[in-house]
């Protein structure tokens, strides 16, 4: 395929993928077990917990063997009051957009940084100051905001810090390589075997996911097994007049659910699914928000009175039913109500339910 390559399991990736589940804490102290997440998919989709006896094992391994400070862990890895994702996640932002040569440049990173709430980063005149005024208006903990303005201005030290976490953890999965690469192998075949590109960016929008990009490298991700994450050069390459790209991690059972979410099912079927997405105030309230127009997480925080990671999962939730799309806007996901699928939903009512 011409601007899509798909690559296979990348370990460095899958570390990350551990060790932010093992720092995702979320509303108890059990939101990240992956016994937890494991029964939970089992039982919504019928699914044998024999499927996911690979995963559980070599994550397991990575949990019982890793050694580290645990407010490391939570630091890096974890998901801070306030924010729509973890510290490491924003530093790989910064290098991919930035690039080896530019990452040392304090104010290109100022510049990024504050490109979350100007239509175009101000590349000449960011500096510490235009960091500490930002981080006063964020609706964060004051200690979230020193975190943030810290990392910014210490980069190197804090990806070197994730870095040794990162290097123990891919060790450690790199003994039970043999029970991921499979899983890896199957949903990679299912790539390289569809027809065109276009095949695949529809499967994206099947996830609610907007990408129109020239160029992506798509990856599939086992430990985080149904999220897609992007992370995207454009709010830099035209500046620096380089290709503008895309990296694409796509959990291995997205699609595999996603299908048994919509395909195959009576009408019935498809209003108790939709039903369950809906069962939950603060989805309801996300959905009415919405109405009047599209919002980012942090908007949608706010709203709801949750934290951006409670926010996240309940916006997965709606995007797996349909009922929300997402659209990536540089380093910042924008959330869209999909009034056709609502009216689906009550035609179906109408339909079944209704003389």
């Amino acid at each position: 395929m011409e601007h899509l390559r798909f690559h296979p399991l990348n370990l460095r990736q899958e570390a990350a993928a551990v060790l932010s589940r093992l720092a995702y804490r979320g509303d108890n102290e059990r939101s990240g077990d992956m016994r937890v997440s494991i029964d939970y998919y089992c039982k919504k989709y019928n699914v044998e917990q024999s499927r996911f006896a690979g995963i559980l094992e070599a994550y397991e391994h990575v949990k019982a063997k890793l050694s580290c400070e645990e407010q490391e862990l939570l630091t890096l890895f974890g998901m801070p009051d306030g924010m729509e994702a973890n510290l490491y996640d924003l530093l790989v932002q910064i290098r991919f957009n930035l690039g080896d040569a530019r990452i040392h440049d304090l104010n290109l990173r100022i510049s990024l940084f504050l490109s979350d709430e100007a239509d175009e980063p101000v590349f000449e005149h960011a500096g510490v100051s235009d960091l500490l005024a930002y981080a006063q208006r964020l609706p964060n903990p004051d200690s979230v905001k020193l975190l943030l303005t810290d990392a910014i201005i210490r980069f190197d030290d804090y990806e070197t810090r994730a870095n040794r976490l990162l290097d123990q953890a891919e060790a450690l999965l790199r003994e039970k390589i043999a029970l991921l690469e499979p899983y890896a192998a199957e949903v990679l075949a299912g790539w390289n075997a569809l027809p065109n590109e276009e095949a695949f960016f529809d499967r994206l929008a099947v996830e609610g996911i907007r990408l129109d990009c020239p160029r992506a490298d798509v990856y599939p991700v086992v430990m985080q097994f149904t999220t897609v994450a992007i992370h995207s050069n454009a709010i830099f390459a035209e500046r620096f007049g380089s290709e503008e790209h895309s990296i694409i991690t796509y959990g291995i059972f997205v699609d595999e659910f996603t299908s048994s979410d919509r395909t195959g099912k009576t009408d019935l079927e498809s209003i108790a699914n939709l039903l369950h997405a809906l069962d939950d105030k603060k989805r309801l309230q996300i959905l009415l928000a919405l109405r009047s127009r599209p919002l980012y997480g942090q908007e949608l925080a706010v709203l709801t009175e949750l934290s951006p990671g409670t926010v996240s999962h309940h916006m997965s939730e709606l995007a797996g039913s349909g009922l929300v799309t997402i659209e990536k806007q540089g380093v910042k996901l924008l959330y869209h109500l999909n009034e056709t699928r609502l009216h689906e939903f009550t035609a179906m009512v109408e339909k079944n339910l209704l003389r």
